[in-house]
């Protein structure tokens, strides 16, 4: 198996013809056919359906070619590391994260990173936790920041728990119900979820299993945090937040359009955790980003808070 054969492929699946895909790698349509050829004579599996209006892959190929892809970046991850050693300061870290990984020790991270790195490609990603996992696994994500409830159940990337946050409740003051409520209470409320109901570790699921209890009847998902937002001040549904959001949730207790929600026994707290495929395999420059943000992170500022936004314990709050 050789990698033109890969790329051959992998330019097939993303150009839809043998012939676009020859114009893209600057080879004959020719070279492209023997490619993939001898790429399914060596599989002893079709991988591509060729037909009048191009070529599609065949089930067999979708699989060969999600490893494909992730050859592809770790070549690609190689040359950077030969750049590192060189001394250039250059490299691309893809990072994703979870809306309640933006902090103040992030975007310090990301702005100290681009000035000391210019020429390094810097992407950053706003994922739900599921598509961070997967991108993990895959090789389409370098380093991520991401919330679970609970320690991440697989071996497959290396991660470490940063911190925990706080989570609340809130409802919108349409709402004219009783705001400390019972488990049993709560589970009869509609509700707004960011999070899929299929994600084991997300806060509804964590939650109601903890009591014995199915998920509520009444949920609407919705992974656009922008309408999230807006959909809880509209309507007389549970929505769930972490500490990070009170400077945004606090002038809406202030002037009556949310109402705060407090559980009986409280709520559970959730972890942000960092995590990479493997410490080996990080480029210089996510090794860089690691580096700097974690020392931010234990570095608490003169009021007692962590750049995080997470007061110590027994710190005066402000």
């Amino acid at each position: 198996m050789k990698l033109r054969q890969l790329e051959a492929l992998q330019a097939v699946a993303e150009m839809g013809s043998l012939q676009e895909a020859a114009r893209r790698l600057f080879v004959t349509q020719p070279a492209i056919s023997r490619s993939i050829r001898e790429l399914e004579g060596e599989l002893g599996i079709p991988l591509l359906v060729r037909s009048a209006r191009g070529a599609t892959l065949t089930p067999y190929a979708v699989g060969v070619l999600k490893r494909a892809r992730a050859i592809h970046r770790e070549v690609h991850r190689i040359l950077e590391d030969v750049e590192a050693i060189r001394g250039a300061l250059n490299g691309q870290l893809t990072l994703a994260m979870t809306p309640p990984a933006s902090s103040r020790a992030l975007a310090e991270t990301l702005t100290e990173l681009a000035a000391s790195r210019p020429d390094a490609k810097l992407h950053v990603l706003e994922w739900r936790a599921e598509q961070i996992v997967e991108g993990l696994r895959d090789g389409a994500v370098d380093v991520a920041l991401f919330t679970q409830f609970g320690d991440p159940p697989t071996a497959s990337f290396e991660w470490q728990r940063l911190y925990e946050l706080d989570t609340l409740l809130t409802i919108s003051a349409t709402y004219d119900g009783p705001t400390t409520l019972t488990i049993e209470q709560l589970h009869e409320l509609p509700w707004i979820v960011l999070d899929s109901t299929d994600d084991l570790s997300s806060f509804i699921v964590t939650l109601f299993s903890a009591h014995g209890m199915p998920l509520p009847k009444r949920m609407i998902r919705c992974s656009s945090m922008n309408l999230y937002g807006e959909l809880s001040l509209r309507m007389p549904a549970v929505s769930i937040w972490t500490t990070p959001a009170m400077p945004l949730l606090a002038p809406r207790f202030a002037d009556g359009q949310l109402k705060q929600l407090q559980l009986y026994g409280g709520t559970p707290s959730i972890g942000m955790y960092l995590a990479y495929p493997s410490e080996d395999l990080l480029t210089a420059t996510a090794r860089d980003f690691v580096m700097r943000l974690r020392t931010k992170l234990g570095r608490p500022d003169k009021s007692g808070r962590l750049p995080a936004g997470i007061w110590l314990s027994g710190a005066k709050h402000a």
